[in-house]
């Protein structure tokens, strides 16, 4: 496997990841795990990391419940950058098994800190502003446990003074297991549509 310590356009580019799940598609590795935040802070990512590592090449762990029981557990370092891996997946067809290539980015879900579903890159519909100045909101019933992802949203936009209320989850971002509360992943990089679906101008 590869780990690449860099930050940014090295897991957000569309290119950058293609070029990354290419390695993979081609066998020369059989996962990529790159920090897709502004910043990695080393002393905050190192012992999830170092986790990783141990659950794949010591206890022989899938690369993506590695993950999960690493970065996924430790909301530090997840709170300090997303993570995207590539990883190479077996699926059994009948008796005998196809080697998939899949792309996936695990992150924090926090109303807060301007990342609702783990979007942080999430604009607002009416003026495409970025998420720093919007303000996020729990809408209406508050769903919690294994149903958390369920709760709708609500913003405001302090650039062109809009709202809008009950905005649900998008289809295409899902939560971890119970244990990892307010982590979600979704395949990475995302469609135009999905851009689209969440106010970034493409």
């Amino acid at each position: 496997g590869l780990v690449l310590c860099t930050c940014g356009p090295t897991g957000r580019i569309t290119k950058s990841v293609t070029m990354l799940k290419i390695m993979v598609d081609l066998n020369v590795f059989d996962f990529v795990l790159v920090f897709s935040g502004v910043s990695t802070i080393d002393n905050l990512v190192i012992h999830a990391l170092s986790c990783f590592i141990e659950n794949v090449f010591m206890y022989h762990m899938k690369p993506w419940d590695a993950l999960l029981q690493s970065f996924g557990e430790d909301r530090h370092a997840i709170d300090t950058s997303p993570v995207v891996l590539c990883f190479a997946d077996m699926i059994a067809e009948g008796t005998s098994y196809e080697r998939v290539v899949k792309c996936r980015m695990l992150a924090l879900s926090s109303f807060g800190d301007a990342q609702p579903w783990g979007l942080d890159m999430y604009c607002c519909p009416q003026c495409a502003g970025p998420s720093q100045n919007i303000q996020f909101n729990a809408c209406r019933r508050k769903f919690y446990r294994s149903r958390w992802l369920q709760t709708k949203m609500k913003i405001y936009c302090h650039q062109c003074k809009t709202s809008k209320d009950d905005i649900p989850a998008p289809s295409w971002v899902h939560s971890c297991c119970m244990d990892n509360l307010y982590r979600v992943w979704y395949n990475w990089p995302l469609t135009n549509l999905q851009l689209s679906e969440i106010g970034v101008s493409h």
